[in-house]
């Protein structure tokens, strides 16, 4: 384990920008690294884990926003929370929301504000986070939803 800095997060700060948002870390907040993945780790609890010298051993700590694959940054559906609240997002009306979250993609009628083609964002009406998305200009497809998990433990 060892915090993330320079160009790991200069990719990073690149790769949520291209989804449409807008990189900001509270202060009481540090990104860690462990093998591949990133986490977002409290820096009270960071410190706790240098003083039990324990880092050597750690497989993950905090959550998991994302990882690193071939030198590109991949989002993880918990990238919402290193995003600040003025990121751009698609938002879709309630049916459109539901067909998301059921791994389906969705049409632009069912779309709040639809994107510029590529990838983006995704948000119910209420601007929660749903998941991650790509547009082609006709229909928003669906990359990876929050009901997901649930339909792999089918």
């Amino acid at each position: 384990m060892r915090l993330l800095e320079g160009k790991k997060l200069d990719i990073i700060k690149k790769t949520i920008e291209a989804y449409g948002g807008v990189f900001e870390l509270s202060e009481n907040n540090l990104l860690a690294i462990v093998d591949d993945d990133v986490f977002l780790v409290n820096k009270l609890i960071y410190e706790k884990i240098l003083d039990e010298k324990i880092k050597e051993n750690l497989v993950s700590i905090g959550t998991q926003i994302g990882k690193f694959q071939k030198g590109n940054f991949l989002l993880g559906l918990e990238c919402s929370l290193i995003m600040a609240s003025s990121s751009t997002k698609s938002k879709l009306n309630e049916k459109g929301a539901s067909l998301f979250l059921y791994g389906r993609d969705v049409f632009v009628k069912n779309m709040v504000n639809p994107p510029k083609k590529g990838y983006t964002i995704v948000s119910n009406i209420r601007n929660e986070v749903i998941g991650i998305g790509k547009f082609d200009g006709k229909m928003l497809n669906n990359v990876i939803d929050r009901g997901s998990y649930l339909r792999t433990l089918e």
